[in-house]
């Protein structure tokens, strides 16, 4: 069964960053975040070969291990370097937006305080430094509990606030199309940092009890994430129709 690894996998794709999906709706239209079930079922089947026997074999770990497949005749020791290097620069910036997102937010939060927004960065950056010295996962566990808790706070309060404005929604508002490529490299990061478990699936894929399963497992929990991402993009885009902002 795959119960424990698709909420697994679920959690993975919540985040603040849900927030910003009407947004990404306004700027990209309603495909675009159809594209990360199709791209994770792909990286994790180059973790596998077929046998003389015409089965599939895991012959792979890591996207590391993918990238020295692939490059082994033309730069067997530099495909996975390059990988992991830029898996390491992905993580990085995932931390400065976190950063600039909590900043810009404390910013606005407390906007009757005299701070500027560089004041606003220094003091979110020495809130966060004593986590730089936690080595142990379960406290990271517990920190994510609380993340995921406050996230569907704010979701709930913000789909109340949508809801009761519903008497002002007009279909006209609505204006998204299918893909709007002018808007889509703005709504792009927005849709990547909200569906971000490909980073984790062949550790999710690995731990799987039955992992013939596995493309079940991504079908419906992306289709759960979106589904229920949908539809909170679209309330929330109902509500403030042009003038949603990131």
């Amino acid at each position: 069964m795959w119960d424990y690894q698709g909420l697994r996998s679920r959690r993975l794709q919540q985040g603040i960053f849900v927030l910003g999906l009407p947004y990404a709706l306004l700027q990209s239209g309603y495909m675009a975040a159809l594209i990360c079930s199709y791209t994770g079922k792909i990286l994790v089947s180059c973790l596998y070969e077929e046998d003389e026997n015409g089965h599939l074999v895991r012959v792979r770990r890591t996207y590391e291990d993918v990238a020295t497949a692939c490059c082994r005749h033309i730069c067997p020791y530099i495909g996975g370097k390059v990988v992991n290097a830029a898996q390491v620069v992905e993580l990085v910036m995932t931390c400065i937006l976190y950063l600039v997102v909590s900043s810009n937010l404390m910013c606005h939060s407390l906007f009757f305080l005299p701070l500027t927004p560089a004041a606003c960065s220094a003091i979110t950056f020495l809130i966060l430094v004593p986590c730089m010295l936690i080595r142990d996962l379960r406290v990271v566990s517990r920190l994510s509990l609380f993340c995921s808790l406050a996230q569907f706070l704010i979701t709930f309060i913000v789909i109340g606030y949508c809801l009761r404005q519903s008497s002002q929604w007009a279909s006209r508002r609505l204006s998204a199309v299918v893909v709007d490529f002018d808007g889509f490299q703005v709504a792009v990061g927005v849709i990547i940092f909200s569906y971000t478990s490909q980073i984790y699936l062949p550790t999710l894929e690995e731990s799987m009890t039955d992992r013939l399963d596995f493309n079940s497992m991504i079908d419906w929990t992306h289709a759960l994430a979106c589904v229920l991402k949908t539809a909170f993009s679209v309330v929330a885009f109902l509500t403030w129709g042009e003038e949603t902002k990131e």
